[in-house]
């Protein structure tokens, strides 16, 4: 049972961590009376999440049908990604000036911390990664004072990290994780505007393209 707040969000978080867990694999149908009985809330707030999932591009609304996990496609992961990594990468510039020694020792940390998850075989500790992945990059991106591109960034967070979730463990070996997040606070650190949009773009564009092949080869 969830808490008597915020239920709209509640019902996004709990489809969401499943979508990621792999309980709602794509093409799975929602179905808004079981999560209703299953949440012991009413059916308004389940029709509000599936509509904002919906805007997200997470479920596929079917008229007479119903409501379906999306199965993004190769165009739309890369479409994603590089997207993700423009808006990102600008939110950081703005941000610059922002960030302090003790910011950049932060990150560092949670660079460590990741390879340390990623070494793990625990599927609990698979969902950690990708949590601190999210704080990693969110810490970055909410130094930016302009709230539509926060907010439009954190909406393809979401959609990036049901991607990453399902391929990370081919895509990057556990020290490569490290390096790929230790190299964009190394950039931070300069103070460079330019190379930080640059190399943020780049750390998403590659992993998207990456994770687009593995899918055209039903990895």
């Amino acid at each position: 049972m969830i808490e008597k707040s915020t239920y709209k969000d509640q019902v996004i978080s709990f489809i969401y961590r499943n979508m990621l867990n792999g309980a709602f694999k794509p093409g799975t149908r929602l179905n808004e009376n079981r999560l209703a009985e299953q949440l012991q809330i009413s059916r308004a707030p389940i029709r509000e999440a599936f509509k904002e999932l919906s805007a997200d591009g997470l479920i596929n609304y079917r008229p007479h049908i119903g409501n379906f996990v999306v199965d993004i496609s190769c165009k739309n992961i890369i479409d994603t990604y590089i997207t993700r990594g423009v808006l990102e990468g600008y939110a950081a510039r703005c941000g610059l000036d922002k960030f302090e020694n003790r910011d950049f020792d932060e990150l560092y940390k949670m660079a460590d911390d990741m390879e340390r998850l990623a070494l793990s075989s625990s599927e609990n500790y698979r969902l950690k990664l990708i949590d601190l992945g999210d704080m990693f990059h969110k810490y970055i991106f909410s130094r930016s004072d302009n709230e539509q591109l926060v907010e439009f960034t954190m909406k393809l967070s979401l959609k990036s990290h049901l991607m990453f979730s399902k391929y990370w463990f081919k895509l990057y070996k556990p020290a490569a994780i490290r390096k790929r997040h230790r190299d964009i606070v190394d950039c931070l650190s300069l103070k460079d505007g330019f190379e930080v949009e640059n190399i943020i773009r780049e750390h998403y564009s590659e992993t998207g393209i990456k994770i687009a092949d593995l899918k055209k080869k039903g990895v």
